[in-house]
């Protein structure tokens, strides 16, 4: 069953947010049961939320969205620079695009998991929890499989979580070096109108003046039969930063692996500039 959700709260993402921001405004949105989306304003202030509270602070599995930390650690603990090359191994296994060496930015873009769980063996288990304590990402904790914890339902982030760690990333609040969330931040722009993941380009008619920057990453999984779909990312329009957040998750009916997509798409569209 579908209800009519309009902005049904403001939150503030940041401590410091400027109170002279304007808020985001959304017209109307229709979503599903299961589905919440986030925009704010970059650097803090008031963040407009299409969907219940409930849903919005409800934990999930973050799936390839975990690429964005997975990739600033990497980068940090040095087990990765923008210039290595992974070798593919020649697993037939998985996506065509996952089919080739790789490098972090085309790793990011194809959303190649092979290329991550090598790098999580190399940053190892405690490297890699210490990290996300110190970037307070999710519940920076998980206990099972290193190659799989952000897949598995082992890692979970809400939407909100994702949103305020989105904030601090792009305003260089994290104990991670300026120059690694840079070469993150240019893997995960997309082409004007694309979006890319595992499966190919997709179309993502934006509809906003100019040609806005978005650099995003999408992420799906399913654990114990529920599938989870995200969008998360940064949109730059005229020197206007927003972050973003979509997520739909279901047990009760299929998604695909751009849902989170779409409903980032839906929103996006919605507000009122």
């Amino acid at each position: 069953m579908r209800a009519v959700a309009t902005v049904l709260s403001l939150v503030l993402l940041t401590a410091g947010a400027a109170p002279a921001q304007v808020p985001v405004r959304l017209k109307t949105l229709t979503l599903a049961e299961g589905e919440c989306f986030l925009i704010a304003r970059l650097g803090g202030g008031q963040a407009a939320s299409a969907g219940t509270a409930k849903e919005c602070d409800h934990k999930a599995a973050p799936a390839s969205t975990f690429k964005i930390p997975h990739a600033l650690i990497a980068l940090q603990s040095g087990v990765v620079t923008p210039a290595t090359v992974m070798e593919w191994g020649g697993s037939r296994d998985g996506f065509a695009s996952w089919q080739r060496d790789h490098t972090l930015d085309s790793a990011i873009k194809s959303s190649v998991l092979p290329f991550f769980q090598r790098t999580a063996a190399a940053i190892g288990r405690e490297r890699m929890a210490a990290t996300l304590r110190a970037i307070g990402y999710g519940s920076d904790t998980f206990d099972g499989e290193l190659a799989r914890f952000w897949i598995n339902g082992d890692l979970v982030v809400s939407p909100r979580e994702q949103a305020a760690f989105l904030q601090r990333m792009f305003t260089y609040q994290l104990p991670i070096d300026r120059p690694h969330v840079d070469t993150v931040k240019q893997a995960l722009l997309m082409p004007a109108g694309k979006l890319s993941n595992a499966a190919g380009v997709h179309e993502f008619p934006l509809r906003w003046a100019g040609t806005p920057a978005v650099r995003a990453k999408t992420g799906n999984t399913t654990v114990k039969g529920e599938r989870v779909s995200w969008l998360v990312g940064e949109i730059d329009a005229g020197g206007s930063g927003y972050v973003f957040v979509a997520r739909v998750r279901s047990d009760t009916r299929a998604l695909t692996t751009t849902a989170g997509a779409e409903l980032a798409l839906r929103g996006l569209n919605a507000v009122v500039r």
